[in-house]
């Protein structure tokens, strides 16, 4: 187990930064004593994939929870399986470990339907020479009757021992005051919301938990050869200067044809759920493939869903002694999927690190420009040199006037146009139109959607910059570009 001998300040870095300065509680044992089930109430929401299928946890999972005016983190470990011949299900112990050395509570899992067996002690033992306080949670005890049939938890000599029923619910609520009752007195005030949330997303095996440890720094999310590794979500934080960014990692998303079994459902339904709720999305492509019709559906999902978005080009180390070249890669790119102009192409190496440290600036940079704003009278004037550039159109039979825009929105950002006409107007002068906004604005290639909406009136130009020129896009001015 040579791979845990890490510096301590990189140890103290990875629960520091993901455990936001609170009260660190970490759930281990061996696999599938319900470790992932327990979490799941302790968090008070299905965070963890819960499975009877032993292993399914392998990276940590880690959520904010507060129980009686306490908040804490409570992170969920991978099994602790002394003799197991996985890779990953080693590295999987590794990193439990790693987390016990750093908490300041660990919550030690035991089957106590099952009894307690030599594993058990074996796997106890490790953890108690971490020197952390250590507490007993006996699972499985579905009612008191039971309890007795797992007298013989008392065997592992742990002062504090309590009978509870994940799955249940039964003793939870005694479980959480022993928690809170063994925290540092020290509480901490809450650590302020990230500036911006960033997930990495992409089909299974194209480096998305290898980027994650190399922007982090440090192996966070476990890595191997075989996809699906990743089930959970990985999240940790990050300073970009000024900037405070939570980077999750994600499961890899197949086909919805090729999705096998009830563990890869969740993982997938997990992985599109925080598509809906990040800022910026990083597709990660394997570049010695190329972007696939797989990953332009994903990209598409992101667009609809009116997030900000990058595309990194992955594994660009391989795709190069392959003949690959950046400005061919790029214009295939662009023909093939014209919906992807708008996202910037990165291309990089987690293996070398070549590349990788333009993810991070380049994800600021799409949220910025994701939540912009721009000040009134200078749409107007991109509007009219557009006019004056290319006549609008005829539509059925009737000239398109446009009369005046302004911004309406942003996260993305929304213009409205005021015109005689609101519908049928044709696509290609609505692509000419965000073209010549984009450009002028600043938002060729820079990773954000730009809505455009038209709304017919009968005012003239100046009745309705009249009624708008106090909006708060017009008030702001361009405040909120960077």
């Amino acid at each position: 187990m040579a791979r845990t001998a890490k510096s301590a300040p990189q140890r103290a870095t990875m629960l520091a930064a993901s455990a936001e300065g609170l009260p660190t509680v970490v759930l281990v044992g061996r696999a599938n004593v319900g470790k992932s089930t327990l979490f799941n109430r302790l968090a008070g929401r299905g965070r963890a994939i819960v499975s009877s299928i032993a292993g399914t946890t392998r990276d940590l999972n880690m959520v904010r929870t507060s129980h009686d005016g306490r908040d804490f983190m409570v992170v969920d470990s991978g099994g602790l399986e002394l003799y197991a011949n996985e890779p990953a299900t080693e590295r999987a112990m590794e990193e439990a470990l790693r987390a016990v050395a750093m908490a300041d509570l660990v919550v030690f899992v035991v089957d106590g339907r099952a009894g307690i067996t030599g594993a058990d002690h074996e796997a106890l033992e490790l953890v108690r020479e971490t020197g952390r306080p250590l507490l007993l949670a006996v699972n499985k005890i579905d009612n008191p009757g039971n309890e007795s049939a797992a007298s013989d938890a008392y065997a592992l000599g742990l002062p504090t021992l309590v009978f509870v029923s994940a799955a249940h619910g039964r003793g939870v609520g005694d479980l959480l005051d022993e928690i809170v009752a063994q925290l540092p007195a020290q509480n901490p005030a809450p650590a302020a919301q990230p500036d911006l949330r960033l997930a990495l997303i992409g089909r299974p095996n194209v480096g998305k938990s290898s980027l994650l440890n190399r922007l982090f720094g440090y192996e966070r999310a476990i890595v191997d050869s075989r996809p699906g590794t990743t089930r959970d979500p990985v999240l940790v934080r990050l300073k970009v200067g000024d900037r405070d960014v939570v980077l999750i990692d994600t499961a890899g998303i197949r086909r919805p044809a090729r999705v096998e079994g009830e563990l890869e459902q969740h993982s997938v339904g997990r992985a599109i759920e925080i598509i809906r709720r990040a800022d910026v999305l990083a597709l990660v492509v394997d570049a010695t493939e190329g972007i696939t019709d797989q990953d332009a559906r994903l990209a598409r999902l992101v667009e609809t869903n009116d997030r900000a978005l990058i595309t990194v080009c992955n594994k660009w180390d391989a795709a190069a002694k392959l003949g690959r070249r950046v400005a061919a890669f790029a214009r295939d790119a662009r023909e093939r999927y014209p919906f992807l102009a708008f996202a910037p192409l990165l291309f990089t190496s987690a293996v070398t690190g070549d590349g990788v440290d333009q993810i991070l600036p380049a994800a600021v940079a799409a949220g910025n420009s994701w939540r912009a704003e721009f000040q009134t009278a200078r749409l107007n004037r991109i509007l009219a040199e557009a006019v004056a550039a290319m006549d609008p159109p005829l539509v059925a039979g009737r000239r398109l006037k446009l009369m005046y825009v302004t911004q309406i929105g942003k996260a993305p950002p929304r213009l409205a146009f005021f015109t005689n006409i609101e519908r049928d107007i044709p696509a290609h002068y609505v692509r000419f139109l965000e073209g010549r906004f984009r450009a002028a604005l600043g938002l060729e290639h820079v990773g954000t959607p730009l809505r455009l909406e038209f709304r017919r009136t009968g005012r003239s130009w100046a009745d309705s910059r009249g009624k708008h020129n106090t909006s708060p896009a017009h008030a702001g001015g361009d405040a909120g570009r960077k």
